[in-house]
């Protein structure tokens, strides 16, 4: 199974194209197609392959060809293709509305109704999911390198130019960052914890003891009301003396900043226990074994 889609650049008269802008802007181009058939249909191989080129403009004829043959390759092929328009300037709601699906991506049996619900459903939850959009941003930043691209277009009519192009002075809005880069993902975990405590607060009220674990030193509130009533009513008396463990249920939220778990705040939600550091007991060695005196008499 295979459908058509080219990749349509418009060439300011007289200009040709950078050979290594072109060359970066298809390997994003590809990823982007590979990003979105992925999502489509997990179990879905694609193989893009160039078929020919035009000059003066350039058309890069892609063939979108599936490695597996399955009853829904049509429909799949046909919204990739769809997809692909949408990256460069088609609007997909209109296009769908005042084009045959059949004729248009040359699909080797006619889509039933079902298959274009299927494909209309599909292509707008990737559109909307902004699938591969970091990909296409890239092809619009590659391109926006070589002054002699004018605009782009994407059509699945080989080496023909797209109903619509995207001109070159709209690329910065295709290559804005996206929002998501932005969010910080959180995450709370609670565990187990075994501590040794540094320094109390024998204050009523949410105030950060001092611990410290084997991520170090840090400073958190007990939120174990029971537990902070016994201490300070003297129900559950703490000796003062250095090494004090505790095992603790312990809470850690965290934020993750340019790929790294940053710890923002601690919390001991509840205290098991509580133990006076180990001690080492002293060892009653061997006593020496006593020398002869050089100077003693032998036998």
């Amino acid at each position: 199974m295979e459908t058509p889609i080219s990749l349509y650049l418009e060439l300011e008269p007289k200009a040709t194209a950078d050979l290594e802008a072109v060359a970066r802007a298809t390997l994003s181009f590809a990823a982007a197609v590979k990003e979105v058939a992925y999502v489509l249909d997990p179990s879905l191989e694609v193989s893009l392959k160039f078929a020919s080129g035009t000059e003066g403009s350039l058309s890069l004829n892609t063939i979108l060809k599936t490695l597996k043959e399955k009853t829904t390759d049509p429909a799949t092929l046909t919204a990739i293709g769809l997809v692909v328009l949408s990256w460069f300037g088609t609007d997909i709601r209109q296009y769908l509305m005042t084009q045959s699906l059949d004729a248009a991506f040359k699909t080797e049996k006619k889509l039933s109704p079902e298959e274009i619900q299927q494909i209309t459903q599909a292509v707008m939850k990737a559109i909307e999911g902004k699938v591969a959009e970091r990909n296409v941003q890239q092809v619009y930043r590659e391109l926006e390198k070589d002054p002699a691209v004018k605009g782009v277009g994407a059509t699945p009519e080989p080496g023909s130019k797209p109903a619509t192009i995207v001109p070159r002075s709209e690329f910065p809005r295709y290559t804005t960052p996206l929002e998501e880069e932005s969010i910080v993902e959180k995450r709370t975990r609670e565990e187990p914890e075994r501590v040794t405590l540094i320094s109390p607060v024998l204050l009523p009220g949410e105030r950060r003891w001092r611990f410290s674990s084997h991520e170090g030193e840090f400073g958190a509130p007990i939120k174990d009301e029971m537990f902070l009533s016994d201490v300070l009513q003297g129900r559950h008396p703490i000796v003062m003396r250095t090494g004090i463990e505790m095992d603790v249920i312990l809470q850690t939220k965290e934020d993750k900043e340019n790929g790294v778990w940053v710890v923002k705040e601690r919390n001991v939600l509840k205290v098991i226990n509580t133990s006076p550091a180990p001690t080492q007991e002293e060892l009653e060695l061997p006593k020496a074994a006593i020398k002869p005196n050089d100077n003693q008499d032998e036998d």
